[in-house]
C-alpha cells in the first residue's frame, strides 16, 4: 500500500515545483502542470512550455477536472503543505470554525491564517468555501468599509483599518472563488453593499507600501464582482470608483492587479453612463501610458495579455466621442495603438483596428489624419488586408482606406501603390 501511495504521489506531482497539485491544468503540448506554479513560470516572462520548450500562452492552458477528482479523491494523512500530521480539510475546518464563531471582528491574525491554509491546498480551499467563510469575510469587508474610521473625516486610514481590511480582501482572493461560485452570491440585494464596500475601500486607502495590497486585493475582487453582477448593479457605480480603479492602472500595483482593474473597466463599459464616466476618469490616457512603458512587441504572456486587455478597453472607450478624443488627444496615442496591430494576437489586432477606425472615422480632423499616416498605422492598416486575418478585422480596415484614401494616397509617408492595389 504504501508502494501504491508512492507512486500516487509521484503521478500527481507538479513538474515545475515537485509538489502534489491541487488544481491541475493541461498544456496544449499534453504536461499537466499545477496552476500557482505555471502561472508564476508565465508571470516571470518566460512563454514556452517548461517541459517541452514549445510557445505556450497563459489562454491556452485547459483546467484538468478529470485529475482534480482523482487528487481530490486520494488525500493522503502523512504529509499535507497545510499541517504536519493533519489532513488539509481537518485544518480547514478548525480555521473556518474559529472564523465562523466569532461574534465580533476576527483577528487579523485569524484571517491571514484562513489565507494561507486557503493558498496552500485546494481541498482546504473548497471546504472553507463549502462552510460559508466566504460570506463571513464579504459581510466583514463591508461592515469595516462602512466603518467611519474607512470613511468618515479623516483622509487617511489607521493602520489598524488597513490590516484588517488587507486580512480581509487577501483572505477573499486566497480563496480563488470562479465566477460561477460567486454569481450567486451577489444576486442577493446585499450585491450593492458589497460593492459600495469596495469602492469605499479602493477609495480611502491611500497609495503606499502599507495600503497598496489591499488595493490589489479590493480591485480583484471587484473583477470578480463585475464579471458576476448584472447592468442593474453596473449601472449604479459611482465616479470615485471609476477614479479609483484608473489609479490602480497608473500606479501599476501589480500585473495582476492590473489586469483586473483594465478588466473592471471593461465590464463596466457598455452600461448606462459608465463609458463616459470611465474616460472621464482618466482610463483612455493611462491605458495608452501602460502600452508606452511596456516592452517592445512581442510582449511575454502575462504582458501580452495586459495589451489584448488595454486594446480592448481603448476600443470601447472609443466608441463615444470623448473616447475618440482622449485617444487622438494623447501625443502617443495613435502610435502606441498601431504599433500593437499584427505584433500581439488576434483579439488585440481586432480592438486596434476598431479604435484606429474609430478614431480615424468620418469626423476625424486633418491633424489626426496626419498623425496617422506619420507614425505608421496607415501602412499598419494596409498590411492587415495582406495579413491572414478574421475578414471582419480586414473590412474594418479597408473601409477607414477607402474613406480617406484621397488624403493618404498624397502623403511621402504612405505607399500609395499598397492604397491603389489593395483598396
Amino acid at each position: 500500500m504504501e508502494d501504491m501511495g508512492a507512486s500516487m504521489r509521484h503521478h500527481l506531482m507538479c513538474p515545475i515545483s515537485l509538489q502534489p497539485m491541487q488544481d491541475p491544468v493541461t498544456a496544449p503540448t499534453g504536461i499537466t502542470y499545477d496552476r500557482r506554479a505555471i502561472e508564476r513560470w508565465l508571470a516571470a516572462g518566460h512563454a514556452t512550455c517548461p517541459v517541452t520548450g514549445q510557445p505556450l500562452a497563459l489562454t491556452d492552458l485547459t483546467p484538468n477536472h478529470t485529475l482534480r477528482r482523482l487528487i481530490q479523491s486520494w488525500r493522503p494523512t502523512s504529509s499535507t503543505p497545510v499541517g504536519v500530521g493533519h489532513r488539509p480539510d481537518d485544518v480547514a475546518a478548525n480555521v473556518a470554525k474559529k472564523l465562523l464563531a466569532m461574534a465580533s471582528c476576527p483577528p487579523v491574525d485569524v484571517l491571514r491564517e484562513a489565507a494561507e491554509v486557503a493558498a496552500q491546498n485546494d481541498v482546504a480551499r473548497r471546504n472553507m468555501v463549502d462552510a460559508g467563510v466566504l460570506q463571513r469575510v464579504l459581510r466583514l469587508a463591508v461592515s469595516r468599509a462602512k466603518a467611519k474610521s474607512c470613511h468618515g473625516d479623516n483622509k487617511e486610514v489607521s493602520l489598524d483599518d488597513i490590516a484588517t481590511v488587507t486580512a480581509c480582501l487577501s483572505l477573499v482572493r486566497a480563496l480563488a472563488i470562479s465566477g460561477d461560485e460567486l454569481r450567486p452570491l451577489v444576486a442577493d440585494n446585499h450585491v450593492h453593499e458589497l460593492v459600495d464596500a469596495v469602492t469605499d475601500v479602493l477609495v480611502a486607502l491611500v497609495p503606499g507600501p502599507s495600503g497598496d495590497p489591499a488595493r490589489a486585493s479590493a480591485v480583484q475582487l471587484l473583477d470578480a464582482v463585475t464579471e458576476a453582477c448584472g447592468a442593474q448593479v453596473l449601472e449604479r457605480l459611482r465616479p470615485e470608483l471609476f477614479r479609483a480603479v484608473t489609479a490602480v492602472v497608473r500606479d501599476r500595483l501589480s500585473p495582476s492587479a492590473t489586469r483586473s482593474a483594465l478588466r473592471a473597466l471593461l465590464h463596466a463599459c457598455p452600461v448606462g453612463r459608465n463609458r463616459a464616466l470611465i474616460v472621464e476618469a482618466g482610463a483612455a490616457h493611462e491605458a495608452i501610458e501602460l502600452e508606452l512603458d511596456a516592452p517592445p512587441p512581442p510582449p511575454a504572456a502575462g504582458g501580452r495579455r495586459a495589451t489584448e486587455l488595454a486594446m480592448a478597453l481603448l476600443a470601447e472607450l472609443c466608441a463615444c466621442a470623448d473616447g475618440r478624443a482622449a485617444v487622438a488627444a494623447h501625443p502617443a496615442g495613435v502610435a502606441v495603438v498601431a504599433r500593437r496591430l499584427l505584433r500581439v494576437s488576434a483579439a488585440a489586432d481586432a480592438c486596434v483596428v476598431r479604435v484606429l477606425a474609430a478614431v480615424g472615422g468620418r469626423a476625424a480632423s486633418p491633424e489626426v489624419l496626419r498623425e496617422m499616416a506619420r507614425v505608421g498605422a496607415v501602412g499598419k492598416l494596409c498590411c492587415v488586408l495582406q495579413a491572414d486575418c478574421d475578414a471582419a478585422v480586414k473590412e474594418a480596415a479597408r473601409a477607414v482606406l477607402r474613406l480617406h484614401s484621397g488624403v493618404w494616397s498624397g502623403s511621402p509617408c504612405v505607399s500609395a501603390y499598397l492604397l491603389s492595389r489593395y483598396l
